[in-house]
């Protein structure tokens, strides 16, 4: 075969695969425009109220015995456990719930969830020098947990939204009122520093929160830069990861946007950070 054959044979095969990989790239840059303007359009839809729905929290959390502090003392941390299973057990009440769970429970079904995600972290770095591995950490929730636990946490925080930032508040508190080894299958502070440095840095992660109404994208990000802030104090910050940029925008971010329970708190611990980080 002479060489003017081979070489339009190799640049029939390049073309080919640079025509699939634009459709590919294209197609899902479409998947995700449209996805970005349903969940706009349902943000629109819902209210975004400061006032907390006391009677929904009671049901969510039960009967409140003291604020939820991240204090180290043993009752503060017996209060928030309390919490915790109270609200799984909540969940496991509501009707869209029974739905997807047909044997044991949510907290069940959350501990191999952690289990699962702890032991099949996503790609942080190199993720854009394949395509395929970018494709995997586009659908990492997807083909880690599987369609319907990831449908199960969708409808959960459609139909918790009003509570969604006490919900994620004490869940904070939880996951880090360990010496970062996890107990009782909640994450390890490595997990939480894999997943944060997930949202924080990559292509996958970013795009996944821009899908998310603003409040959840914001907390997520706010708290993500709280765990990185607690992998530094550490010395587990093996990626390096700067979240001085990170705290500038949350406090714009933040200050600007309205519905925050908790946003004077919050932007207090973000100056807090930014004094630290000498910003």
């Amino acid at each position: 075969m002479s060489r003017a054959i081979k070489t339009l044979i190799i640049l029939i095969i390049i073309g080919i695969i640079g025509y699939f990989s634009y459709t590919f790239i294209q197609d899902w840059h479409n998947s995700e425009l449209e996805t970005v303007r349903n969940e706009v359009r349902e943000e629109l839809k819902s209210p975004d109220e400061t006032d907390i729905p006391q009677e929904k929290l009671i049901q969510a959390f039960g009967e409140p015995r003291q604020e939820a502090a991240r204090e180290d003392s043993q009752a503060s941390q017996e209060d928030v456990h309390r919490k915790i299973m109270a609200f799984f057990s909540y969940l496991d009440s509501q009707e869209y719930v029974s739905a997807y769970i047909s044997e044991g429970g949510t907290f069940e079904q959350f501990q191999q969830a952690v289990r699962t995600l702890s032991a099949n972290p996503p790609v942080i770095s190199g993720e854009t020098e394949a395509l395929y591995t970018l494709y995997s950490n586009m659908s990492h929730f997807f083909r880690t947990l599987g369609k319907k636990k990831v449908y199960l946490i969708r409808d959960i925080l459609r139909n918790e939204y009003e509570i969604i930032e006490s919900v994620m508040d004490t869940f904070y508190a939880w996951f880090t009122a360990t010496d970062g080894t996890g107990v009782g299958d909640r994450p390890s502070l490595k997990m939480l520093y894999d997943y944060s440095a997930y949202f924080l840095t990559t292509l996958s992660g970013r795009s996944y929160l821009l899908r998310r109404a603003p409040k959840i994208r914001i907390l997520t990000t706010y708290y993500c830069a709280l765990i990185v802030d607690k992998a530094n104090d550490s010395l587990l910050n093996s990626m390096g990861i700067d979240i001085r940029p990170h705290i500038k925008t949350l406090i714009n971010e933040i200050s600007s946007q309205t519905g925050f329970i908790h946003k004077e708190r919050y932007l207090s611990e973000l100056t807090v950070l930014q004094e630290k980080y000498q910003l």
